[in-house]
């Protein structure tokens, strides 16, 4: 019994993440009209740097942190600027099929 109630609150817990990122996706993509998929790379480059400046660099969580915002901005800038601004001019399912083919 015990396991049937850890695994019934745990699917409901995914369930709400789910939800946040459905609702997430849906505010940045309704609202702005721009269906632009490379948001998740990104956080995921930044994660990145995060951890290898804390695990490989030995810094501490903050700065390591800070840094990593700094570095990920600094290569999503020109990528803005040079590819994923043509995109935006694209249709809905074309902005889409291009973000995810340049992730």
């Amino acid at each position: 019994m015990n396991l049937l109630l850890n695994i019934a609150v745990d699917g409901v817990v995914y369930g709400m993440i789910l939800f946040m990122i459905s609702v997430g996706l849906s505010v940045t993509m309704g609202l702005m009209r721009v269906v632009n998929l490379a948001h998740g790379g990104f956080a995921l480059l930044g994660g990145t740097f995060a951890h290898w400046m804390a695990q490989e660099l030995g810094l501490p969580f903050w700065p390591a942190v800070i840094l990593a915002v700094a570095a990920t901005v600094a290569v999503s800038l020109p990528l803005e600027r040079v590819i994923y601004r043509r995109i935006y001019a694209f249709g809905d399912l074309q902005q889409v099929l291009a973000t995810i083919g340049l992730t």
